[in-house]
């Protein structure tokens, strides 16, 4: 699951295999909140990624990935964003 990570921290997430939901790792499980999530060093990767390899066994959620964190704790990237705040589009 990990690729060529950038960067220093990161949240966990995944889809919430019953709901499809984007879901993120927190203190308490999987949450659909962002504020909630843990915040995942470099240095705790394998931790976190063991984890997520346990959890998609159980066929809780499906898909994990590493988000990348800006240096002021938002999510950097585009795409990540918009998993976590839904379309940006009217359909």
């Amino acid at each position: 699951m990990v690729k060529k990570l950038q960067g220093e921290t990161f949240l966990l997430s995944a889809n919430e295999l019953r709901s499809g939901k984007v879901v993120f790792f927190t203190s308490k499980g999987w949450s659909s909140s962002t504020d909630e999530a843990i915040k995942i060093k470099f240095d705790e990767i394998n931790k976190y990624e063991e984890i997520s390899i346990r959890e998609e066994k159980k066929c809780i959620i499906v898909s994990p990935k590493f988000v990348e964190l800006d240096d002021s704790g938002n999510i950097k990237n585009l795409r990540d964003k918009i998993r976590n705040s839904g379309i940006t589009i009217k359909i």
